[in-house]
Order: C-alpha cells, then structure tokens, then sequence
C-alpha cells in the first residue's frame, strides 16, 4: 500500500470511530420528530432541494418532509441555491425512519416543530450516517437513504466512506 493511501485510511479510520463515538451525544436519546443539523464542512456545497407536486396543475408547492410525495433535484423549478449541508432525519422512539440532505438554503415545511441539532463536525455526521448504514436492523429503504444522502452530498469525508465500504466487498 502507498503512503498517501496508508494515510487516507487512518484519516477515515479515525474520523469514523471518533465520529461514531461522539454521533450518539448530538441526538437526543428515544427522541421522536424531525430533526436537523447542519454540517461543517465548508468546501462541500449541494443545491439538491425537494418539493411536492400538486395534482393536476403542475405546479411546485414547496417541500413538505412529511409527504410520501417528494421529487429532489439540483436543478429545474425546485432547486436551491448551493449552500452547505443540512441533513433532516425523522425519528420514532430514537430509529430512523426518514432522512434528507438537502441544501440550507432548500425551504422545508413539516406538520411539526423540527428540532434543530446545530452545526455539526464533519465526523460526527459520518460517524452517525455510518451507524445507519451498518445496522441490519433498520430498514433496507432507510439504510438506502443514508448511503444516497452520503453519496448526493459531495463530501470527501463522505466519499472516503464509500469508497472504503466499496473495498471491503
């Protein structure tokens, strides 16, 4: 192995177990609802943003996160302006249920009060979304979830992690 990989794997390596020991402190625990954090991660910039279609007229009618109804573009009538990673997650008793990367700048709408994490480090947002993607228990459609909000992001970190479970199969 060359130096510069040996290197990129420790990086990961301790992003990820120290992102993994510090994601379980930044969401409360049994928490339920919406919650959202940013990421700080400031070369990494999405426009991606969601809206909901009205039957019939064509039109876009914002991005309500709870309706089963969603399209997500970085482009077209529904997009954002880049801005940094905002990750929102809905959660029943502490499991995760749905989850969205979208831009900061995506307007957003729920039927209730999203509770907002703050700015959250680079490693604790991969250590979280790596404890998704790794629990068997969860459903296939949420783990799924995290990987395409994980690979849609444009984050190295993010990608770093990919790559990493791409080699290990």
């Amino acid at each position: 192995m060359r130096a510069a990989e040996m290197i990129l794997l420790l990086a990961l390596t301790f992003a990820v177990v120290c992102g993994e020991a510090l994601a379980a402190g930044f969401l409360p625990a049994n928490a339920t609802g919406w919650h959202t954090w940013q990421v700080d991660e400031p070369n990494s910039l999405t426009a991606m943003c969601c809206s909901n279609s009205r039957r019939g007229d064509g039109s876009e009618a914002g991005c309500n996160l709870d309706s089963r109804n969603i399209s997500f573009s970085d482009g077209g009538s529904c997009a954002a302006t880049p801005g940094p990673l905002q990750v929102y997650v809905r959660l029943e008793d502490g499991r995760v249920k749905d989850i969205r990367m979208l831009s900061a700048n995506c307007v957003v709408a729920t039927d209730s009060k999203i509770a907002d994490q703050g700015l959250v480090s680079v490693g604790e947002n991969i250590g979280w979304f790596r404890s998704v993607v790794e629990d068997r228990s969860l459903a296939q459609s949420v783990r799924e979830e995290a990987l395409f909000a994980l690979a849609s992001s444009g984050s190295d970190s993010a990608y770093a992690y990919l790559d990493g479970l791409l080699s290990r199969r």
